[in-house]
C-alpha cells in the first residue's frame, strides 16, 4: 500500500471539517443548554427578582446559551475561514504562474 502525501489544500479542508462539527456541536449544546432556577436569599434573607420558566433560570439561562454560540460562533468563522483558503490557495498559485 502506496503512502499517500497529503497536501496543503486538504489539511485545510481537514481543519475546517473539523471546526465545522465543533461549530455544529456547539450548537446543539447550546440549544439544550439549561441553567435551574435556584434562589438564594441575599445577606438580609431576600431573594432577588427572577424569572423562572419551566423550572430554569430565564436569564442565566440566556447568558449560558449565549456563551456557548459566542463560541459556536467562532468556530464556524474558523471553518469558513479554513475553507476559503484551501479553495484560495491554489487558484492564487496558479494565477502567479
Amino acid at each position: 500500500m502506496a503512502v499517500q502525501t497529503l497536501t496543503f489544500e486538504t489539511y485545510l479542508s481537514v481543519g475546517s471539517a473539523v471546526a465545522a462539527f465543533i461549530s455544529a456541536l456547539l450548537w446543539v449544546i447550546a440549544a439544550r443548554a439549561r441553567v435551574p432556577h435556584d434562589p438564594k436569599p441575599d445577606k438580609d434573607g431576600w431573594f432577588p427578582a427572577s424569572i423562572s420558566v419551566d423550572g430554569d433560570d430565564f436569564i442565566e439561562t440566556v447568558k449560558k446559551q449565549g456563551e456557548l454560540n459566542r463560541w459556536a460562533a467562532y468556530a464556524a468563522a474558523v471553518a469558513a475561514a479554513l475553507q476559503g483558503t484551501s479553495i484560495l490557495v491554489p487558484v492564487l498559485i496558479e494565477w502567479a504562474k
